[in-house]
C-alpha cells in the first residue's frame, strides 16, 4: 500500500516506531534552543525558522562501545528569516536527541553556515 506521495505505508510505520525524532520534534526543540541562545545574547527577535529540514539520524554510539540507549545524533538544515536588506541564512546543524521522562531533549553539537 502506498500513500499519494508514493511513500510505502510500511516505511512510515517503521520510522514512527524507531524512536528516532520526527522532523517536527526536531524543529520545535532546535527553535526553542536557538531562541534561548539568541535571547541570552540580547537578540529577542527570533521566533521560528523560515524553513527546517531533517537530513537524517544515526543512533548514538558511546565512547565505551555501548549503544546510546535511545539517543540519536541527527543532522538538519535550518533557514533563518532574512533581516531587511539581507539574504536568508541557512545553517547545517547536528544535535543529539534523547528521550527523557519529560519528553524529547536536545543537545546542540554545532552548526555551520552554508
Amino acid at each position: 500500500m502506498r500513500l499519494r506521495t508514493g511513500i510505502p505505508v510500511l516505511a512510515l510505520i517503521l520510522t514512527a516506531c524507531s524512536g528516532e525524532p520526527s522532523e517536527g520534534d526536531m524543529r520545535k526543540l532546535v527553535e526553542t534552543h536557538t531562541r534561548r541562545a539568541l535571547e541570552r545574547q540580547g537578540n529577542s527577535t527570533f521566533r521560528a525558522f523560515d524553513d527546517f529540514r531533517k537530513q537524517g539520524c544515526v543512533e548514538t554510539k558511546l565512547k565505551n562501545g555501548q549503544d546510546g540507549s535511545g539517543q540519536y545524533d541527527c543532522y538538519y538544515a535550518a533557514t533563518f528569516v532574512p533581516q531587511p536588506g539581507r539574504q536568508p541564512l541557512t545553517v547545517n546543524g547536528k544535535g543529539r536527541f534523547r528521550h527523557t521522562d519529560k519528553g524529547m531533549a536536545f543537545e546542540d553539537l554545532g552548526a555551520q553556515p552554508r
